[in-house]
């Protein structure tokens, strides 16, 4: 191909380099015995906590002694600047216990858009307490940000060793994967920070997570949910990174929100990430190979996925590169990749590992036997033009039939339907395919909901459901007062927006001769069409702020203060005034009363959303 930059094809995995990915493999077992993760006493919750590493830790600038955690921990990463390039490396043990093999504290995966925080892909450690770092050069310091996870109940580990029993068997006899599902693995414990984004799948990256090699089935479900906080938390992404994970048993896990049919934009090669699918396999694999329960369950993975979106397991394809800091190639170069390729294809990193990636050839050939015989059932999509709309604005709905050869079917009805209160679904608009399966629809959106589309198959009266969309509506809540000076003993009058809210509560402060503002009255007022209007008495002469507040907890959020002055003489009156008035307004400016930004409205504070 003329003009295109060419991936290298990964090496193949010959008997030589088999054997000696064995002899590495057994040194690595010598360095450290198994010590399953759920044997060591992990945490019952899910939570996060951190240590600052000084540059004067790492003697003579290079390694450091050993450091003990403030508490036991299950997986780890490192954050700070000067992390690229030094050749961040870290091990682990629990108190009195063997240390892990040295494992490289590594970066390359990240969204398409959005400011990095110099952090490092985390490390699973399954309970360990203290830890170890090495630098191939000299550091100011390092972040240290610790993630505990839950260990699993006797009934998930019994689940667990039953679905990884049955993994092979059936990965080798269904066509498309069988997939555990974000509720299965506690993703509600992590929920999205946005809705999902959508591209396309021209393409697979193979990634590993680089956590240890020894766990048990039970574990995998705890080591993706600690993937999903640290990505989530400490990497400020609005999600787990990767579309799908597999683990050495077999067992494969839905990744980032959207539908695991649809070609979800994750954050897993930066540059790449709109027009890819993105797969982590749980370990680290760069002297030992990916286990061959893994390999049947990743190629099977991969032909059910390409073939859903019409792609090709084998040849080459043609991507413009989106550039980053990460990525290998700059903005708008075009690169050829195989369709199935190793993350360091495309970005600047090591992953997926050099085993792995000598792997990959035979990955391809074993997901193109498996391609011809996997039957795509028709589909139905659904995607909202925006997760978050204005109170009374339209949500712009679009979708496409496919039958399962993936031409469109032109004339089918589909029906749009909304989650109710008591859990269930009412079609609450129709419409009609195009002769290309495409669909659209606008509502008028006034309550967020979930959404999904339906329609039935014409040969055979199958339903067809699409995968749930969740629209929200964008939070509003101002307030004006309808005249900046009343007469003492009556009331003032606050109107305005609140969307979505049921009720608003207006809370009334007088102000002191300090300058302090004391609380002196409050009154609640329905909301109606989004509108609200609340009358509070004023009782006593001197400046009042009015504050009007809607929702409770996470959700409670206040409008900038309202100034009014009630005084005693009808003269004074101001009958001119009309809508939101500065404190200028009410006569003077009181010291001290900036208006308050509403809480929980904060920024992502520099993190990189994606």
């Amino acid at each position: 191909m003329r003009g295109l930059r060419q991936a290298p094809p990964p090496p193949r995995f010959t008997r030589r380099r088999a054997l000696a990915v064995g002899a590495a493999a057994g040194l690595g077992s010598l360095l450290r015995r198994p010590v399953p993760g759920w044997a060591l006493g992990r945490r019952a919750s899910l939570g996060s906590f951190g240590m600052d590493v000084p540059g004067t830790a790492f003697a003579g600038g290079r390694v450091t002694g050993v450091l003990r955690a403030p508490r036991r921990f299950d997986l780890f990463g490192a954050r700070g600047a000067g992390l690229a390039g030094a050749g961040l490396e870290a091990r682990v043990r629990p108190v009195g216990g063997p240390w892990s093999p040295w494992v490289p504290l590594g970066a390359g995966h990240a969204p398409d858009e959005g400011r990095s925080l110099g952090t490092t892909d985390p490390v699973w450690a399954g309970g360990a307490d203290e830890l170890q770092l090495r630098a191939s050069k000299p550091l100011g310091g390092v972040r240290l940000v610790f993630v505990t996870v839950p260990a699993p109940s006797r009934a998930a580990a019994a689940g667990a060793q039953a679905r990884a029993a049955g993994a092979r068997t059936a990965q080798a006899t269904t066509g498309a994967p069988s997939v555990i599902t974000r509720d299965e693995w506690g993703a509600a414990a992590v929920p999205p920070r946005a809705t999902p984004s959508y591209g396309t799948v021209a393409m697979a990256f193979v990634h590993h997570t680089v956590t240890a090699n020894d766990y048990a089935p039970q574990d995998s479900a705890s080591i993706v949910l600690g993937i999903a906080k640290y990505h989530r938390d400490t990497n400020g992404w609005n999600d787990i990174g990767y579309n799908f994970l597999v683990d050495k048993y077999g067992q494969v896990f839905e990744g980032r929100e959207g539908g695991v049919d649809l070609a979800v934009v994750g954050a897993q090669a930066q540059g790449w990430n709109s027009q890819s699918t993105g797969i982590a396999t749980l370990g680290t694999f760069e002297a030992v190979a990916f286990p061959a329960p893994g390999m049947t369950a990743l190629a099977r993975l991969i032909a059910w996925k390409l073939a859903v979106h019409g792609v090709p397991t084998q040849g080459t394809v043609a991507l413009v590169s989106g550039g980053g800091s990460q990525n290998r190639w700059r903005k708008g170069a075009t690169v050829s990749f195989y369709r199935i390729a190793g993350h360091r294809d495309g970005c600047l990193t090591t992953c997926p590992g050099g085993a792995l990636y000598g792997q990959i050839g035979d990955l391809r050939t074993r997901a193109a036997a498996l391609a011809g015989t996997i039957a795509v059932q028709p589909r139905l999509t659904i995607l909202a033009a925006s997760g978050t709309v204005d109170y009374g604005s339209d949500v712009a709905l679009t979708g496409r039939f496919a039958q399962a050869d993936g031409s469109g079917l032109g004339g089918a009805r589909v029906d749009v339907q909304k989650l109710g209160a008591s859990g269930t679904f009412s079609t609450i608009a129709r419409t009609t395919t195009a002769s290309d399966g495409s669909w659209s629809a606008r509502l008028p959106w006034r309550r967020p909901g979930t959404l999904r589309a339906q329609t039935l198959t014409p040969a055979t009266g199958a339903r067809v459901r699409s995968v749930q969309v969740t629209v929200a509506i964008a939070a509003e809540l101002s307030a004006a007062a309808d005249a900046t000076r009343v007469l003492v003993g009556r009331r003032a009058v606050l109107r305005g927006r609140a969307v979505p809210a049921g009720s608003v509560t207006v809370v009334a402060e007088r102000q002191d001769a300090a300058g302090h503002w004391r609380r002196v009255a409050a009154a609640r007022g329905a909301v109606s069409s989004g509108a609200y209007r609340v009358p509070v008495r004023l009782a006593s002469a001197g400046l009042h702020r009015l504050t009007v507040r809607a929702g409770s907890g996470s959700t409670a959020r206040s409008a900038a203060p309202v100034y009014v002055r009630a005084v005693r003489d009808p003269a004074s009156l101001n009958t001119s005034a009309s809508g939101a008035t500065p404190q200028a307004a009410a006569g003077q400016a009181a010291p001290g009363t900036p208006a308050a930004a509403p809480p929980g409205t904060g920024s992502t504070g520099g993190m990189a959303a994606g």
